[in-house]
């Protein structure tokens, strides 16, 4: 089978944008120190996974098909973030971070 073929027989599965946006906001959010026991690289890395699941929605969003391995891995990955990673709750400038909540 060439990779013509694979392409265009591919099933696509759709995930829900808005789950992807709220996992990326729980990412951005998040206090990489306190999940990684440092700042870096755990800021860089929970920011590129935020980038990532942000342009999965949009390309859902646009009606293009992902294929089911992309979408099927960016849906573990926010709910993953969504079910694991202390949101934060409220923001003090003063201290400069927020009080978690699980």
């Amino acid at each position: 089978m060439t990779a013509a073929a694979e392409f265009t027989n591919r099933w696509p599965l759709h995930g829900d944008p808005s789950r992807f946006m709220a996992a990326a906001a729980v990412l951005r959010a998040g206090d990489a120190e306190q999940i990684f026991g440092t700042r870096f690289p755990g800021e860089y890395v929970m920011t590129s996974v935020a980038l990532l699941l942000e342009a999965v929605a949009s390309k859902i969003r646009d009606h293009g098909d992902l294929g089911h391995e992309v979408v099927s891995a960016a849906t573990d990955i926010a709910e993953h973030a969504l079910d694991y990673i202390p949101r934060m709750r409220r923001f003090d400038p003063r201290e400069g971070r927020g009080s978690v909540e699980r």
